[in-house]
Parts: structure tokens; C-alpha cells; sequence
């Protein structure tokens, strides 16, 4: 019996074989969150949102610690040794897709927060209200006595996509801040990240996690001198928009050492998997984590003489310093040669005081109401194992996006296929096709043959000649459409 030779045939039987594609970036697993070394008072709280909300638990947690990092900034700081003394402040940062609900598990958590902020609001009103009275008296008595002083400026702190502008503006009436936004894309892609001014603002976030000074003159606006700040980020930003911004500034952002100040995750989707479910008729692990966080913000923020910020400063005790000096150690010779921390060195580079910040957090907000204690062994070492993940995240993270032009090669030519695919899926797509018609940065060279050899060698698309025919035609895996749709 003759065997069936022609294309449609041979068509047929391609598409009948399995493609299993292979991915062209690795995507370590990341290991499960550490949940179990926070504080009761916080791991309840973590848990019960997470469990209700099904968001992912790392992003749960980095929502939590944001608002433990805006309640315990104010009045407290931390101490790494004599002479190494630093904020409590946090920065956080997950790296999402949109969809994975951080705006809900935000409002859960920062409550306490928006309720301080419409109290502080409504006593700004009232300051201004008596300050009309009082001025509307001292005009009618045909300004006898002395002019009345003007209303003080009640305390803000939660701030949104301010430009950079925006931010120091507000810095300089209340030098605290919590920034927390699920759409950091704004913050990240607005006007204020445009490369001609990415140094300046990358460079005015770093001195707002340092906690100062702040100085900026502006041609027409004068000097701004803001001698502390204290200043927690929570912000969640997509992979693309990263991508863009980091290409955008031409890795300035690592250069300058922004990301190296954030505690970073990038944890897998729960998205297709939240099946509905009833609100819990109680969630008092939360109701006692927003109880505490209410209770710090109460606690005014105290000035010196000269204006700056004086508050507590937290202290290891003699064991938890032993503990911290271990891990400060252990991650220096982690960051040399080939070894683990290799390919973050900026981020591990800021690793011992960024666990030494949650340490403080972690300890204040665990035993503040029965009086200011060091930092206890015991604490320092679960901070410890925080940052570990945390260090642990930025490498995996840090594999992903750190890729090859043949790879990004590849990439392009892939978004194009697909494209094409989608468009016009009846076409046949050929080699001399691409190199006509395909993404102008491949074409001449070998470029095209690179990425095609690569994609083919991940089983992700299929090259393939007939008898007859000089052509060689391209068959993309259906996994890979979908991919790209």
C-alpha cells in the first residue's frame, strides 16, 4: 500500500505528534513563605487573609509588614551596634499580574491606617475652622493684639502615585510617609520615572529609605532641606512594566542601587484557583492585628530642637547582636566568587541592615505595650530567615530576567509568530517570510536563524521542508499560541 507523502499529509502527522515545549526562561519554584516566623500577633492575621482572600501568601505577608513598618517607623529606629543606627522603614515590592486582589488584602491591612488619616483629616478641618473664627475677630476688632498664629499642620502619612514632586512636598510639612500602591506601574512608568529624570527620583527614594537628609534646590521654587524622613513603600508592580522600565533606564535602577533597598517577591498566581467561598462570620486574628496597628499610630512622632525626628532607637541585646553579626557574615562570603548571592550583590549588599529593620518591626510591634526591650535572640533570628527568602526570591527573580540577546532574540521573533497565528491563522508562514516581513531588529545576520534554531530546539516551534519546495515553513506549538494570546 503507498504511503501518503504529501504536505497535507505530512501537515497532519506534525500535528499529531506531541510538541511539549520547553520554557525559554527558567522559573525556579520559589520555596513556601516563612510564615511561621512572624509573630503570632501578625502570622494569625497573615494567614486568615490569605486563607479568605486566596491571594498569594508571600504577598499577603509583604501587605501586613507594610502596614507594621508605617505604625512602627514613627517613633522608633533601630540599632545595629554603637554606631550603626538606622529606620525601621520597609520597602516592599511584588512583582504580579493584575488580578491577585493586593488592592483588597491593602485595605484589610491598612484600615487602621485610613481610619487615623479621615481622623486627621477631620482635625485639619477643625484647626481651620477656628483659625477663620479667629481671624475673622481679629479683623472686626480692627486687628488689636497680635494676629492669631496659623493652624498647625495635623500629621499625614499614606500617600499613593505621588510624583517625586508630590512626595517631598508632603515630606516637608510631615517628614512620614507610607506609599502604598497596587498599580506601582504609575509610580514606576509615570512621568517621574522618564530616563532624564529616573537618577534624580531613584536617587531621592534611596535617601528616603536611608532616612535622610533630603536636600533639592529648584530654579523658582528655592531650597528644601528635610533633615529625617521616614518612609515605607508596598507596592506591587507587573512583570512587563518592570521589564520596560528597567530597559527604559538602561539598568540604572540596580546601578544605583534602588531595588537593592526592596524586599522582593514574585510568588506564583493563585488566579484559576479561588473558588468562591463565605466571609468568615469572624476574623479576630485580624480585627487583633488592626487593634495594634491603631494603637502605634496614637503615639505622636517626636522632634529635637531642631526639627528632626527623635525617636526611640531599638536595640539588639548582647546574643541577638552575636545572632545578626553570624548572618551580616555569612552573607558577605555568599556574595563572592560564584557563590548564591553572586548575581545580587546590591540587594545582599543592604541584607543585614534590611533584617535588622524587620527585626525592630517584628519586636516592637510584638512587645510594645509591655515597655521598650532589646531586641531579643530569638527575634533577630526569625528576621534572619525572613531575609533569607527574601534574598532567596531576588535570586530566582533575578534568573528569570537576566537572559541572553539570544534568548530576548527568540522572544521577538516568537511575539511575532503568534501574532501572525492569530491574525491570519489559514497562512502558511515561511522562513523568507520573516526575513521579509518579521521584527525589523532580527532581520540580517544570523539572527533570525539563531532564534529559530533555539525556539526549535525547545520543541516550541517546528521548521520544516518538502520535496520541491525551496521553502521551509514554520509551525508554532498550540501551548506557545496560548502563551502569547
Amino acid at each position: 500500500m503507498p504511503v501518503d507523502m504529501s504536505q497535507t499529509a505530512n501537515d497532519a502527522f506534525l500535528r499529531e505528534l506531541p510538541w511539549n515545549p520547553q520554557p525559554l526562561r527558567r522559573y525556579d519554584q520559589p520555596e513556601p513563605y516563612p510564615v511561621e516566623r512572624l509573630p503570632p500577633i501578625i502570622r494569625d492575621a497573615v494567614e486568615q487573609v490569605a486563607d479568605y482572600v486566596q491571594a498569594p501568601l508571600a504577598m499577603v505577608a509583604g501587605c501586613a509588614l507594610s502596614a507594621v513598618s508605617a505604625a512602627v517607623q514613627t517613633q522608633f529606629s533601630v540599632s545595629r551596634d554603637d554606631r550603626l543606627h538606622g529606620p525601621a522603614s520597609l520597602f516592599f515590592l511584588t512583582i504580579a499580574q493584575s488580578g491577585e486582589r493586593k488592592s483588597t488584602v491593602d485595605k484589610l491591612f491598612m484600615q487602621p491606617l485610613h481610619d487615623w488619616e479621615a481622623h486627621q483629616r477631620k482635625e485639619q478641618k477643625r484647626w481651620e475652622r477656628m483659625h477663620r473664627d479667629a481671624m475673622e475677630a481679629w479683623e472686626n476688632n480692627g486687628r488689636q493684639g497680635d494676629k492669631p498664629e496659623d493652624p498647625p499642620i495635623v500629621p499625614r502619612m499614606l500617600r499613593g502615585d505621588d510624583t517625586a514632586e508630590a512626595l517631598v512636598a508632603h515630606l516637608d510639612k510631615y517628614p512620614i510617609a507610607a506609599v502604598v500602591s497596587a498599580e506601582a506601574g504609575v509610580i514606576f512608568g509615570s512621568h517621574s520615572m522618564k530616563a532624564e529624570n529616573a537618577q534624580r527620583n531613584m536617587g531621592l527614594l534611596n535617601q528616603i529609605w536611608d532616612g535622610g537628609p533630603i536636600r533639592e534646590a529648584r530654579v523658582g521654587r528655592g531650597e528644601t532641606i528635610i533633615e529625617s524622613v521616614r518612609g515605607t513603600m508596598g507596592l506591587m508592580l507587573q512583570p512587563d512594566v518592570l521589564a520596560k522600565f528597567s530597559e527604559k533606564t538602561d539598568g540604572l535602577a540596580r546601578g544605583i542601587g534602588f531595588f537593592a533597598r526592596f524586599l522582593m517577591c514574585h510568588p506564583p498566581t493563585t488566579q484559576g484557583t479561588r473558588l468562591y467561598k463565605q466571609p468568615p462570620s469572624s476574623m479576630s486574628a485580624l480585627r487583633a492585628f488592626q487593634v495594634r496597628v491603631a494603637h502605634l499610630l496614637l503615639i505622636p512622632a517626636a522632634f529635637d530642637e531642631m526639627g528632626r525626628l527623635d525617636g526611640h532607637c531599638v536595640r539588639l541585646d548582647s546574643a541577638a547582636e552575636r545572632v545578626w553579626i553570624l548572618f551580616h557574615d555569612e552573607v558577605e562570603e555568599l556574595i563572592g566568587g560564584d557563590r548564591e548571592y553572586s548575581t545580587i550583590k546590591d540587594i545582599a549588599s543592604k541584607a543585614a541592615e534590611n533584617a535588622a529593620r524587620i527585626a525592630c518591626c517584628l519586636h516592637v510591634f510584638n512587645t510594645y505595650a509591655e515597655g521598650l526591650s532589646p531586641i531579643t535572640a530569638s527575634t533577630i533570628d526569625s528576621a534572619c530567615a525572613l531575609m533569607r527568602w527574601y534574598l532567596d526570591e531576588a535570586v530566582r527573580f533575578s534568573s528569570s530576567t537576566d537572559v541572553t540577546e539570544e534568548v530576548r532574540n527568540a522572544e521577538k521573533l516568537e511575539e511575532w509568530l503568534c501574532r501572525r497565528v492569530r491574525e491570519k491563522p489559514r497562512d502558511p508562514i515561511t522562513v523568507n517570510m520573516i526575513r521579509q516581513k518579521g521584527p525589523g531588529a532580527l532581520r540580517g545576520g544570523k539572527r533570525i536563524d539563531d532564534a529559530l534554531d533555539l525556539l526549535s530546539d525547545l520543541r516550541r516551534v517546528r521548521v520544516k521542508s518538502y520535496p520541491g519546495d525551496k521553502s521551509r515553513y514554520i509551525t508554532i506549538a498550540p501551548q506557545v499560541v496560548k502563551e502569547w494570546s
